[in-house]
């Protein structure tokens, strides 16, 4: 009797075995064939999937796998008539229903998209992938509160929702809002790691790169208290992408009035991406023959974000005169708290005849499509915002400054400051500038 029960004991385990095999091996094959399509190796996927799909040919999971990643890889055909096998056999899969709504975003059939959404919801109330494409829809239609209130109610089904995290921060960032915006970005980046989009949104998250490209006329006049002429600066800039939009460049050339002489100037200003969380600024310069103004300068200054919402700095400058130098050592820390940007600013300067100290404090305040105020005290130096890095050969004085930066009848740049410096024995000058332009 006992070997018997052995026997049989032995033959249900054997059986046992023998089952679990074959969906032990379907369900590493669908691991693979996910991480496959988490990675973007789209063809891997798609190579899987079919093999699996031989020993199975029915299979709706690896099915839907396939579809996606036909889907992901721009087959959008053969997505399609796999959906719709799938779809005739499950209508009422919501799964199946918001990637057939993603496909016709793809399409550019938003109506369709809109509709198929809607049905995804209808079978699941509680799908955030389905308000996370609601989401979508309402953002690109320009329709931002319609957004953010689907993004959120995707959110509050699902915390860690990436596709709505993203769309919340993308929609912040439009707005002007980068501290906010930074920390939804961030957060979605986390989660997935390896989509682009979110990486790219994230460092794209500092003022700098919510431009298009744009071009500008500015022109500068600074009237002094003792009598001398005014200065007069009049120059062209362009604004644009390269890198596949991984830098900003700014071309500029110029001309500058001094008393009775006048100098032409050149510069080129460059913003790339660097590593995680990093930018850089370049700002380089060139004047032939000049009189005024320093023969040449370069400026090189990297800026690391840290804690989702602070951002420090470091930089190094030299420029030349006829006979003469100076070095330049800057720092900086700045945070972005919503629409605020409070920044601190302490520079050190070189000339051969001994090291100066110069600071700023300020701040920007953002308003809607990358619009800002900004207002600045100091002791020094002229600020950046109405100056630039040679302007450290001035000599010391206090200076406050305000100015605004902003886009009418959408396209159009206007921005304007006014400086005030006053230096050590009652030197005093004030200085009014004007730049208009327009963004393609």
């Amino acid at each position: 009797m006992k070997r018997n029960i052995l026997g049989i004991f032995g033959t249900a385990v054997l059986v046992g075995l023998v089952l679990a095999g074959p969906a032990a091996a379907r369900a590493q094959g669908r691991d693979e064939i996910r991480q496959a399509l988490f990675a973007g190796t789209y063809d891997k996927a798609i190579g899987l999937a079919l093999d699996a799909l031989k020993a199975d040919p029915g299979n709706a999971e690896i099915q839907f796998l396939l579809a996606r990643a036909y889907g992901y890889s721009g087959r959008w055909d053969e997505a399609e008539a796999l959906l719709a096998e799938l779809l005739s056999r499950y209508p009422a899969d919501s799964d199946l229903l918001v990637f057939k709504a993603r496909l016709l975003c793809w399409r550019k059939d938003l109506d369709g998209a809109e509709r198929t959404f809607r049905r995804a919801l209808e079978v699941q109330p509680r799908s955030a992938d389905a308000l996370a494409g609601l989401a979508d829809l309402a953002s690109w239609r320009g329709e931002y509160d319609a957004a953010l209130v689907y993004s959120r109610r995707a959110l509050d089904l699902d915390a860690n929702h990436a596709g709505a995290l993203f769309r919340i921060g993308s929609i912040l960032l439009w707005q002007g809002d980068y501290g906010r915006a930074r920390g939804y970005l961030a957060r979605a980046a986390e989660l997935e790691p390896l989509n682009k989009d979110f990486t790219r949104a994230l460092a794209a998250a500092v003022p700098v790169y919510a431009r298009r490209t744009e071009v500008w006329l500015g022109g500068r006049n600074e009237h002094w208290n003792d009598g001398r002429a005014d200065y007069w600066d009049l120059g062209f800039s362009a604004l644009f992408s390269v890198l596949r939009d991984r830098a900003r460049l700014v071309v500029n050339a110029e001309n500058l009035w001094r008393g009775d002489g006048s100098d032409a100037r050149l510069s080129l200003q460059a913003y790339p991406q660097l590593w995680k969380g990093a930018y850089g600024s370049i700002d380089l310069s060139v004047a032939p023959g000049a009189e005024f103004v320093p023969g040449s300068s370069a400026h090189l200054e990297v800026y690391q974000s840290f804690l989702k919402k602070y951002e420090v700095s470091l930089g190094a400058g030299r420029l030349s005169l006829t006979g003469t130098g100076a070095t330049v050592l800057g720092a900086s820390v700045a945070a972005y708290l919503g629409p605020w940007y409070p920044h601190v600013r302490v520079q050190w300067s070189d000339a051969g005849t001994g090291t100066e100290f110069s600071w700023m404090a300020g701040v920007r305040r953002f308003l809607a499509d990358t619009s800002y105020l900004w207002a600045t005290v100091g002791r020094g130096t002229r600020t950046f915002e109405a100056g630039s890095v040679e302007e450290i050969m001035a000599g010391p004085a206090w200076f406050v400054e305000a100015g605004f930066d902003i886009y009418i009848l959408r396209d159009i740049k206007l921005r304007s400051s006014v400086t005030h410096r006053s230096e050590t024995g009652g030197l005093s000058s004030t200085t009014l500038a004007l730049v208009t332009g327009y963004r393609f």
